[in-house]
This record gives C-alpha cells, structure tokens and sequence, in this order.
C-alpha cells in the first residue's frame, strides 16, 4: 500500500509540474529569453511582429544583442548579426545607416550563398569592402584581397577601383601573371609605388613583349632602362637639394639619396674644390614621350655631377673624378656607367652619371665590379 501511495505522489508531482511548465510558457512565453525584463518586453511586443517574436524565442537570441536598433525603421530581427558586424567596425556613426546596409547585405548575400552568407559578410566588412560590394556591378570574392590594396588609391566611396582591379587583372593575365596570388602580390607592390592615375596609366598602356614593367621601383636597386618600364612613376619622398653647388636652384633627390650626397660632398669639398651637380630628379612632365618610363633619372636616385670652371668632357681626366670612382661607394653611390661595360649597360663610359644604391650595395659592387645590370641579371629568379 505504501509502494502505491509513493506512486501517486510522484504522478501528481510530475503532473503539477508539466501543467506549470505549460501554464507559464502560455503566459510568458519570453521567459526563456536571456536578459527580458519588463521595460523591453512591452518593446518587443510592440515592435517585433508575430514571426520576429517566434525567431527570438525559437533561436533564443540575448535582448542586449538587438534591443538598441528596435525602436528604428527597417530594423529586422534576423539581421541583428550583420548590424552588430557593421557597428563593430566603428566606421558607422549613424545607426539608421547600419540598418539599411545590414538589410542590404543580408538580402543580397543570403540570396547569392544561402548559408554562407554570413561568413561572407564577416570577410567584406573586415576589408572594408561591404560598400564596393553593394554598389558596384561584377564584385568577384576572389579578387578580395586585390580590392584590398587598389582601394588604398581612392576616395572613400569611390568604388571604380573594383572596375580598375579587373582591368589590372586582365592587363596583368595577358603579360604571363596567371596566379591570382602572385597578381595580387603584385598589387601589392604597385599600389605602394603608383598614384590611382599613374597606376592607370602603367596597366593600360602597350609595351613591347620584352619590355618588363617595374612592380617597385622604391627599391634602392631598382633597373630603369629601355626594358624596364616604370611609367609615370614619381617618388614620394623627394627633398630639395641644398647646400650643395648645382646648376639649377630646383633640383630634387631622394631623401637617402640626397642626405648621402650631401655627406659626399662635404668629404670630397675638403680635398677638392669647383664640385657642381648638374642633373638629378626628372619627373614625368619633363620628359620626351620616348623617354618616359624609362628614364632612371625618375627614381631620383641619379646625379650627374662635374668641376666647375672645367670644360665638361675634361672631367674624367680630373683628381676629383678619380676619388669619386675610389670613393663613392662609401657613401651608397655607384658609377653608373663605368668603362669597358658598355655591352652590359648599353651606355658609353661617362664619368659624371653615378647612381645611390644605398651603401652595402654598393660596396657589394664595387668590390665585385659589377654593373647593376649585371647585379640584377644575376639574381634574377631568386
């Protein structure tokens, strides 16, 4: 009889609790909803509709999650994960504007990848690119990383770069670079180097098939001649020399390079007097059509330098000319186009040209008695 009475008790106990378990969840059927309390569930009554509510409750999404968009236009529940992503980017300042975007990718994404819309979203907003992704036409996912670095060159909401990019892609592809990685790498490079307008200009014009264009030209070693193109190039750090003799008061070098010659002349200026710098720097406006591009003097690297007082073609002859040869590669610099080389650099011996390469480099060179094309032919491919 006591087996029986202790039966009873656990059928009404069981009963008991399934009649309250339905009876409260008939009641408050958010009280499963992490964070609910009174204040926002009068809004989520209001607000969300019956299938909003349902979506809450059946994926049990934290109030805190949502509840700041609610009282907004165009707020949709399902959508909370593509807001939060905007909001975190702390691009967006206005949250209507978070709204409308995270609708618009949401829509967009979720029609083209279904259930991998998200993790899409996720990548576009991390780079940055959810806005070239809505508002520009042919948006390819794999050329994201390119987007990445041709974006750098245009205004915010300038989206032409995805257009440019396929150009770029394109130009590249038929010169032999077929490995979306290696272009992308070359990106890379470009887009540190080039203006959006000269980049334009490097990847749209025509060139002989054996003419190479020059992916960094920023490098100390860089090879400008008439096989290597650098289009419109123009260094970003040029400074103007001074306190050295020249023959124009606007003449431009690189920053290492200058500061190099500098040093140079104050040394050589101690021995020898009437030294005069005749060229340097040539931007791109100076030059013949047939000479842009592939012009070293571009990379503001170059010098041309004399004795003043002495007519020109004497300098070769001078003691000053003799030390510069013995001596310049302490200071980063290379004679540029020495004699019994001018197979190799296709120039005739000129003593006046010398190049800066930077000082290990240099020394490399000039203990080695290599040209920087032999220099450069011979660590081709590494």
């Amino acid at each position: 009889m006591k087996l029986k009475t202790w039966h009873l008790f656990l059928v009404i106990i069981i009963l008991f609790g399934c009649s309250f378990y339905v009876v409260n969840l008939h009641f408050d059927k958010f009280y499963r909803v992490n964070g609910i309390n009174n204040d926002n569930r009068v809004l989520i009554e209001k607000y969300l509709s019956e299938d909003e509510q349902e979506y809450l409750i059946d994926n049990q999404i934290s109030i805190d999650l949502f509840i700041q968009y609610i009282e907004y236009d165009h707020f949709q529940l399902m959508n909370y994960q593509y807001y939060n992503l905007l909001k975190g980017t702390n691009r967006y300042t206005d949250t209507q504007k978070i709204l409308e975007t995270g609708n618009s990718l949401a829509t967009r994404l979720e029609y083209l990848y279904h259930q991998q819309a998200y993790a899409q979203a996720k990548t576009l907003v991390h780079n940055a690119l959810e806005g070239a992704f809505l508002n520009a036409d042919n948006f390819n996912f794999d050329y994201i990383e390119i987007y990445t670095y041709v974006k750098t060159l245009y205004n915010e909401r300038d989206y032409s770069f995805v257009q440019d990019s396929e150009k770029y892609i394109l130009y590249l592809q038929d010169r032999g670079y077929n490995d979306l990685q290696q272009i992308s790498q070359i990106m890379k490079m470009l887009t540190q180097a080039y203006t959006q307008e000269s980049l334009m200009d490097l990847l749209t014009t025509s060139l002989e098939t054996n003419v190479n264009i020059v992916f960094d030209p920023y490098e100390l070693d860089t090879l400008v001649n008439e096989q290597n193109y650098i289009g419109q190039y123009e260094p970003k750090e040029l400074l103007l020399v001074q306190d050295i003799p020249r023959i124009n008061y606007t003449m431009y070098l690189q920053k290492d390079a200058y500061n190099a010659l500098l040093k140079l002349y104050n040394d050589l200026s101690k021995e020898y007097k009437g030294f005069l710098l005749r060229g340097a720097y040539q931007s791109p406006q100076t030059l013949t059509e047939t000479k842009l591009g592939y012009c070293e003097e571009q990379l503001g690297l170059t010098i041309e330098v004399t004795q003043s007082q002495l007519p020109y073609q004497e300098f070769s002859k001078t003691e000053m000319s003799q030390w510069l040869e013995e001596h310049a590669y302490e200071y980063g610099f290379i004679l540029r186009y020495p004699q019994r080389k001018a197979s190799v650099t296709n120039h005739a011996y000129d003593a006046h040209i010398y190049r800066y390469v930077g000082k290990s480099l240099a020394k490399s060179l000039h203990d080695s008695q290599l040209t920087l094309e032999e220099y450069q032919l011979q660590n081709e491919g590494e």
